[in-house]
Parts: structure tokens; C-alpha cells; sequence
């Protein structure tokens, strides 16, 4: 063959495969073209769906979410409780013993840091004693644990126990000082479902009037002493004249008396170490009248 007709027939052949490759790029690209179409087709199609669904499905659809979302919520909230519950048992029930414990009476009037002490004889000798037998129905008007510590400040200490075969029991409010030392304790009965004082005793309590025990006591200074009468007592030596005679004891002591009358018990030293006790009841008059003595 010619050396021109072999270019000839290479150049047809060439351009041949040209065509064919012009060809199969168009294909190709037709193809990569309906794949893109189909897919927007397929997008366009869903956005109409979601266009053309109704307002009530939209909004059953927004419901359906917020209750799972509440309900995510709840359960949490219900989990946090549990465990809030959990740690505030132990606190609960610290609260309700102490709610239950005569504690919690007690330290409306009690203060332990309290070291305030102004109490005198002359005091004590102005409060009045309430018992059980002087009682009725009008009755309740007697001093007050509140009454005491209202006017003279709360007690260093206290304590709540069962008064003899009563349930109802009896309060004791203590009053005390180191430097001189002096002691003082209220006793209060439960009288008409509330607490009214019913004794007092006190040690080495100071006097703007009388001076404090002699020192120089014998046996013999109390043989001439009258007792009289426990009861309806008339004619007994009268606590004033003692008090004038041999001054103001360190220890007295004063109890409305239960179901009889009120009684004052003092105790004055003598010089050989001895004591002698007094006792007195209150008389029709209002005067603590002796009637009982003793050397201990």
C-alpha cells in the first residue's frame, strides 16, 4: 500500500475513535446528569410531601415531641427527688426525735452559756407557789417557766423527769454562780396541762435586808423554839423572828406541800458541825409558823 493511502486510512481511523470517545463523554455525562435530575426530582418530591401534610398532623407531630421531651424531664425530676428524699431522711428524723424530746421544751429557757445571776432572797420570797389542791376549774394562773425566765433570764441547765407516780412528770430550771458560789432551783408541776411553779430551793443567796447566818449557832440557841401544828398551825415561832435572831440561812427551801399546805424548810450551821433543820407551814394569816425542828 501507498504510503499516502496508509496515512490516509490511519487519519479516518483516527478520527473515527475521536467521534466514539465524543460519543461515550456525552453518555456519560447524560448519565451523571439524570442521576443529579433524579435525585432533586426525589428531594423536590419530599419538600411537597411536607409542604401538603396539614396543620393538625404538623402540630400532632409538635405535641408528640414535647411530651417525650416532658416526659424526659419528669423522669428526671423524679429522679432527683428520690435522691434529695433519700439523703433527707437521716435530717428528717433527727428533726422529729428532737420535735418529740423533752429537748426541745427545755431549750426555750435554758442557755448554758448563760452566767448571769442577780437573784436575791428578797426575790424569791415574792414568788408564789401553785399546788394541785388550789386548783379549779378557773385555775392556771400560776408562775410560768416563761414567767421566770422572762424576768431574771433563761436557767445554765434543766431537765424534764417523772414527778413521783404522776405521767405528767416535773421541770426543773437551775441557777448557779462560782465566784460566790450560790445556787438556785425552780421545780414546776404540770398543772392544768401547763407547767406552774411548785418549789424553790436556793443556796447562799444575798439579802438587802437581813445579814447571813451567825457563826457562833449552839444547840442550845433553838431549845426555846415553839413548834406548833402541821396543819392549821397557829402558834408555832414565825420565820420572822428567826430570820431576826440568827440571820438569813444559807439553805431554804420552799414547796407548795402536794395536797397539804405550803412548807418552808432552812438549815442553819452550827459551830460544832452540826445542823439544825426548821420547818414551817403557812398559816391562816399568811405566816410561815413553825412546827417541826431537828439536829443533825
Amino acid at each position: 500500500m501507498a504510503r499516502k493511502d496508509w496515512e490516509s486510512l490511519r487519519q479516518k481511523r483516527q478520527t473515527k475513535f475521536q467521534q466514539g470517545q465524543k460519543r461515550a463523554g456525552k453518555v456519560q455525562g447524560e448519565q451523571k446528569l439524570a442521576i443529579t435530575e433524579a435525585e432533586y426530582q426525589e428531594f423536590a418530591k419530599n419538600r411537597v410531601e411536607n409542604k401538603s401534610s396539614t396543620q393538625v398532623e404538623r402540630d400532632g407531630k409538635g405535641i408528640l415531641g414535647r411530651k417525650l421531651v416532658n416526659k424526659q424531664v419528669l423522669w428526671s425530676s423524679v429522679g432527683f427527688l428520690s435522691i434529695f428524699l433519700l439523703l433527707s431522711v437521716p435530717y428528717l428524723v433527727k428533726q422529729l426525735e428532737y420535735f418529740l424530746s423533752p429537748q426541745r421544751v427545755l431549750d426555750e429557757y435554758v442557755d448554758e452559756g448563760n452566767n448571769h445571776f442577780d437573784w436575791t432572797y428578797e426575790d424569791i420570797s415574792q414568788l408564789q407557789l401553785q399546788k394541785k389542791s388550789d386548783v379549779d376549774e378557773r385555775s392556771g394562773s400560776g408562775l410560768t417557766p416563761k414567767d421566770i425566765v422572762k424576768k431574771f433570764g433563761k436557767a445554765q441547765s434543766g431537765n424534764l423527769a417523772p414527778f413521783l407516780n404522776q405521767t405528767d412528770g416535773r421541770m426543773s430550771l437551775f441557777y448557779s454562780r462560782e465566784e460566790p458560789r450560790q445556787r438556785l432551783s425552780f421545780y414546776f408541776e404540770k398543772i392544768n396541762n401547763e407547767y406552774q411553779l411548785s418549789g424553790i430551793y436556793s443556796y447562799n443567796l444575798a439579802s438587802s435586808q437581813y445579814a447571813q447566818s451567825r457563826t457562833d449557832l449552839k444547840e442550845e440557841d433553838f431549845e426555846h423554839l415553839v413548834l406548833g401544828k402541821e396543819f392549821q398551825n397557829e402558834d408555832g415561832t414565825s420565820y420572822q423572828e428567826i430570820l431576826e435572831k440568827f440571820g438569813l440561812s444559807k439553805y431554804i427551801e420552799v414547796d407548795s406541800g402536794g395536797e397539804s399546805s405550803q412548807k418552808l424548810n432552812v438549815l442553819y450551821k452550827l459551830e460544832n458541825g452540826k445542823y439544825v433543820s426548821l420547818w414551817f407551814t403557812v398559816s391562816q394569816a399568811g405566816d410561815y409558823l413553825l412546827y417541826e425542828k431537828h439536829i443533825t
